[in-house]
C-alpha cells in the first residue's frame, strides 16, 4: 500500500492506539506513561483529542521554555503516516507571515515512524507530501533540525531533497547539543 500523510482521523485511531499499547509515543519509543496518558484522554473523548493535536492559530498557552521563560505558542498542523494504517506522526510548526522562526524552535519540522516501520522511507515520502501543505501556510522552505549522531534523519532529510545549511549549536533548550540544520526549499524563491 502507498505512503500517504493524512489528518489525525477516527479510521486511523485503531491503529495509533495499538501503537501506544505497544508503549509507542512520538517523543518516545518506550513511554508507557506519555502512552497511558494519550490513551486516557483518547478514551474519554477520540474526537477532542485529534482536534488537539493541531493547534493552526497558535491560540495555546505559552511555552515555558528550560530557563523559565514563557514564549509564544506556535501555530502546529499534525499529520499522520499511514500505509492504511498508522505508520508515524510528522508535525510542521511555522510563524505567521514569514518562513523564518523564532530562535527557540530550530526548525518547522518534527517526525517519527513507528520502530516496526522504519527503513521503508516513509518519513522522506511523507515530507515530500507535506510541501503543498507547508505552501498553504505560506512556507517558502521548510527547515529540518537534527542531532549530528542522528544519521537516520540526516538520510531522510537528504532523499526529501533537503540541503546541509550549517552545524551548529542547538543551545541550552536541547542541552547545548551539536545539531545540523537542512533546508527544503519549496518554490524559487526559497533558493536565492
Amino acid at each position: 500500500m502507498p505512503i500517504t500523510l493524512v489528518t489525525p482521523n477516527l479510521a486511523l485511531l485503531p491503529s495509533y492506539i495499538a501503537a501506544l499499547e505497544r508503549n509507542w509515543t512520538r517523543d518516545n519509543d518506550q513511554d508507557p506513561a506519555g502512552a497511558a496518558a494519550q490513551l486516557a484522554r483518547i478514551h474519554q473523548d477520540a474526537d477532542a483529542f485529534l482536534t488537539s493535536l493541531s493547534d493552526l492559530n497558535g491560540s495555546g498557552p505559552f511555552v515555558e521554555l528550560n530557563d523559565g521563560s514563557k514564549v509564544p505558542r506556535l501555530p502546529r498542523a499534525r499529520y499522520w503516516i499511514s500505509d492504511g494504517e498508522f505508520a508515524g506522526d510528522l508535525s510542521l510548526r511555522w510563524q505567521k507571515g514569514t518562513s523564518e522562526l523564532p530562535a527557540y524552535c530550530l526548525g518547522h519540522l518534527g517526525y517519527v515512524v513507528v520502530p516496526w516501520k522504519r527503513g521503508g522511507n516513509y518519513a522522506s515520502q511523507a515530507i515530500l507530501q507535506l510541501v503543498p501543505l507547508a505552501i498553504s501556510h505560506g512556507l517558502s522552505w521548510i527547515d529540518i533540525a537534527m542531532g549530528v549522531d542522528n544519521v537516520a534523519s540526516r538520510h531522510t532529510a537528504e532523499k526529501a531533497g533537503a540541503m546541509l545549511l550549517r552545524q551548529f549549536n542547538a543551545g541550552p533548550e536541547a542541552d547545548n547539543q551539536e545539531a545540523l540544520l537542512f533546508r527544503l526549499g519549496l518554490n524559487a524563491e526559497a533558493l536565492l
